[in-house]
């Protein structure tokens, strides 16, 4: 467990080597919100109603600037890395160490998303309270939403690990790793509320593991759900994360067996 927490400490600090980055996200970040926050209006106002899909002018704001927070811990590029890891033959390196890959480089990707949230997420959401007017979660749901956005950051994950196992037979996987962003951004509801979308989709989301990524957490904090709905939600979350982690292992096993081979 302490090399896991070394490798996590690592990830922080190589996350500190972009802090250039983080900085313009601070600066684009409120513009977006910003821009974000006029068009709902307008929309609410030409609409003449309240209350939206199941959303409050307020609400949907919120939805937005929360959404944007779980953005920032909900993110992986080991698809990527293990494409190019495998490509160029680095991967064997990693199969030396004494450690479950799985876990190293879920622990090092862990350490780069607690920045985001210190660096990021934290003065967004102290901006959106004195300026934006957002939701302020109560504790037992602001409980909820954090344990389903750990279990969130680990869902992204290990389904940006899936496709990264899939170098191992296909090498290039450089399609596969754009279309991942895009399609999960939206049936996650990190484009719109899931409820926005026609009703064919939302039934197809309810079978997916993508709303647990985005919606999910952020209706917790919006406090849509009972304390029973969201113990159940939380549940399903939790099954998601074992089946994938499951399948992660069994498709380790087999692509190892399948680079062991090709080594030989």
């Amino acid at each position: 467990m302490k090399r896991y927490k070394g490798i996590a400490k690592a990830g922080f600090k190589v996350a500190l080597a972009y802090r250039f980055e983080l900085f313009i996200t601070l600066l684009t970040a409120p513009v977006s919100l910003i821009v974000f926050y006029f068009l709902w209006k307008s929309i609410y106002a030409y609409s003449g109603e309240e209350i939206i899909r199941g959303f409050t002018f307020n609400a949907m704001v919120s939805y937005y600037l929360i959404n944007l927070i779980v953005g920032f811990f909900t993110w992986s590029r080991i698809d990527r890395e293990m494409e190019h890891n495998i490509r160029h033959g680095h991967m064997i390196m990693d199969l030396l160490r004494p450690l479950e890959y799985l876990f190293s480089v879920l622990s090092f990707e862990f350490g780069m998303n607690i920045l985001g949230i210190l660096v990021q997420a934290i003065p967004f959401f102290i901006i959106g309270v004195l300026f934006f007017n957002i939701v302020v979660a109560s504790w037992i749901n602001l409980i909820f939403f954090v344990i389903s956005l750990l279990l969130a950051n680990v869902l992204f994950f290990l389904i940006s690990y899936l496709i990264g196992l899939t170098a191992f037979w296909f090498k290039r996987i450089e399609g596969l790793s754009r279309a991942k962003k895009p399609i999960i951004h939206f049936l996650s509801g990190g484009l719109i509320p899931l409820t926005f979308l026609p009703l064919i989709l939302q039934k197809v989301s309810y079978y997916l593991p993508f709303q647990y990524i985005r919606f999910v957490p952020i209706s917790f904090y919006l406090g849509a759900y009972s304390i029973p709905e969201m113990f159940k939600l939380l549940s399903v979350q939790v099954a998601w994360v074992i089946l994938l982690f499951i399948i992660a292992k069994v498709t380790w096993t087999r692509a190892f067996k399948k680079f062991a081979g090709a080594g030989a």
